[in-house]
């Protein structure tokens, strides 16, 4: 069975940076564990290190300027999944089912 990413040209990561996946060692972070975004803590600063769905899912965070690399702040994490984010200035809430495809580490201090 042929590799679908040397079909269409790509290396062995394909295209996955150009719809904001990048490998966990790119991020300078190895020795924190990812965890979805949904497990984050209120007052938790983070850095999204990879995102997990399709085209559609990338576009609309990228609509918003979440992209693997961003940094967000906790704001608030309710039990029901629903997260309110803090974000170059702007407020954003995301359900449960996004924030668990959202792969991010916990940044020490620092500004966002």
């Amino acid at each position: 069975m042929e590799n679908i990413n040397a079909v269409h040209g790509h290396g062995v990561l394909g295209n996955a940076r150009q719809h904001g996946v990048a490998p966990l060692d790119e991020g300078g972070n190895n020795d924190r564990a990812a965890l979805p975004l949904r497990l984050a803590r209120e007052g938790d600063r983070v850095r999204i290190v990879s995102l997990n769905g399709g085209r559609g899912f990338h576009d609309r965070l990228a609509g918003v300027g979440l992209r693997v690399g961003e940094r967000v702040e906790v704001i608030r994490n309710r039990m029901d999944g629903k997260l309110l984010l803090a974000h170059e200035g702007t407020r954003l809430f995301l359900g449960g089912g996004m924030a668990q495809k959202i792969q991010v580490v916990v940044v020490e201090g620092g500004d966002l």
